[in-house]
């Protein structure tokens, strides 16, 4: 458990980063993403949720990594969230934090689902719930039912593009966060989103402080009908991607 002394750093940094990345949060705000990042490690200790156990690396690559996506977000059309494999809650429960969304985490490892849904009791967040189940499968029952989509570090882009795509209602958005993805990736990453039926709003990067890392975003906006029938079936995305 987070010392209070850590805790208010952790805080006053958090504040500090928010600031240069001219992110609005409210301190409010920043202090239940510090819980939930306190729910986190001590749940680590009996589940493996994340190899990040240092609490200052942690605050930067789990609350600010999460957190820097909010300007997408806001801009989103009104309606719920969807992360899709949110392991430990992140980047959807800073983000519904942050937002006031309501949001949906999926997850295929049970121990996870089970740990986040842990957590949004614990933290009070009424309008989110976790699910353990595959991308295809929950996509065929929820088809067009959230305005955002969310992923990090999940799959190769042309498979995120697809595994999105059923998912967004018109004009939804598709955030998406990546290392370094290579030319290749990116290449096909797009033409898979143009079969999926998104167009490309914006690309942009950052990086992270105290060198811990580079980081790309791509928002897409799902803006006709992909021109093949989503979802496929289970395995196919990755197995034979559309690009």
């Amino acid at each position: 458990m987070l010392t209070n002394e850590q805790a208010s750093l952790m805080l006053s940094r958090l504040i500090s980063y928010c600031k240069d990345y001219s992110l609005k949060v409210s301190d409010d705000s920043l202090r239940v993403c510090i819980q939930h990042l306190d729910l986190v490690l001590e749940a680590n200790k009996s589940t493996n949720l994340t190899r990040i156990l240092n609490v200052d690396d942690a605050a930067i690559l789990h609350i600010l990594d999460s957190l820097v996506l909010l300007p997408y977000i806001n801009k989103a059309p009104e309606g719920a969230l969807l992360d899709m494999g949110t392991g430990a809650g992140f980047p959807g429960i800073p983000l519904t934090i942050a937002s006031g969304r309501k949001a949906t985490y999926i997850d295929s490892v049970g121990k996870k689902v089970d740990a986040v849904n842990s957590f949004v009791k614990e933290l009070g967040l009424k309008h989110a719930h976790a699910v353990h189940d595959r991308l295809e499968e929950y996509a065929r029952s929820h088809k067009k039912q959230f305005a955002v989509v969310t992923a990090r570090a999940l799959a190769p882009l042309p498979v995120l593009v697809e595994y999105a795509s059923p998912f967004l209602k018109d004009g939804g958005f598709f955030v998406i966060t990546k290392g370094n993805p290579s030319d290749d990736e990116l290449q096909s990453g797009m033409a898979a989103a143009k079969i999926c039926g998104y167009t490309t709003l914006l690309t942009d990067d950052l990086n992270l402080p105290n060198d811990l890392g580079h980081r790309e975003f791509i928002i897409l906006k799902k803006s006709r009908p992909s021109s093949v029938s989503l979802p496929r079936a289970n395995g196919m995305a990755k197995k034979n991607p559309l690009a």
